[in-house]
């Protein structure tokens, strides 16, 4: 890497969410920046994506090592990115360090990424150090309140790149929230905000749905609860 200026391309690798939440991705405000960092304990790892010098790189990254501590958590590791597409290939390789923590009082997580060059082949960044820190993409709403593709679309999948973000929560004023087999459609079962999180049905890539000018969230339990701020808000990951 000559400098760092992460790029994500959508439809390559990724990691998708299933079961108990253990990925989530990372972005810097402009959107230059995205890392994917999955936490499972047994096998700690991600991958970012970078464009330098008008070539593209993908990067993986093996943890191997963690541990928490007053609110925060360390991952140390190593990493190699490799050019995507025609041309000279290049790789770079090293050291990474990751130190993920909540932003200020918010429940929207954060996480400075420190990238140690070492060696490669072509590598002009042997011996550097570059640093750079990320935000949790968290979908906002509109000014009317709506979750619709274009702004809940932040999360990376395996096999779709930008796909719906994968956990949810109910914030209905009794607490309640139906999810009907279809948009306004017959109720088939009821979320409870005490309960477990709402988990989006991601296999197609967009759980979103328009009927009548209304998004519609489909859910992993093939039904559909309405996609506005009054009934759902999305789950920082990992939960």
């Amino acid at each position: 890497m000559k400098r760092l200026n992460i790029w994500f391309s959508a439809g390559v690798l990724a990691l998708i969410w299933c079961g108990a939440a253990s990925a989530t991705t990372y972005i810097n405000p402009t959107g230059k920046t995205t890392l994917n960092l999955s936490e499972k304990a047994n096998n700690p790892s991600g991958f970012y994506f970078t464009k330098v010098g008008g070539r593209e790189f993908l990067g993986k990254i093996q943890i191997t090592r963690s541990e928490g501590a007053l609110g925060s958590y360390y991952y140390n590791g190593t990493f190699r990115d490799t050019t995507i597409g025609p041309g000279r290939t290049i790789v770079c390789s090293g050291d990474i360090a990751i130190v993920r923590r909540p932003i200020g009082r918010s429940v929207q997580l954060g996480a400075q990424v420190t990238w140690k060059v070492k060696g490669g082949q072509n590598c002009t960044s042997v011996g550097q150090t570059f640093k750079v820190n990320l935000v949790e993409p968290l979908p906002r709403a509109n000014a009317s309140g709506d979750y619709t593709s274009s702004n809940t679309n932040t999360w990376l999948s395996q096999t779709a790149g930008s796909v719906s973000w994968p956990a949810w929560r109910v914030t209905s004023r009794d607490g309640e929230l139906n999810c009907r087999q279809t948009p306004n459609g017959a109720i088939q079962q009821v979320y409870r905000a005490d309960g477990a999180p709402i988990a989006a049905e991601l296999r197609a890539g967009n759980a979103i749905l328009m009927a009548n000018n209304s998004p519609w969230l489909l859910t992993r339990q093939g039904c559909y609860v309405r996609a506005n701020s009054q009934y759902i808000q999305p789950v920082s990951l990992p939960e």
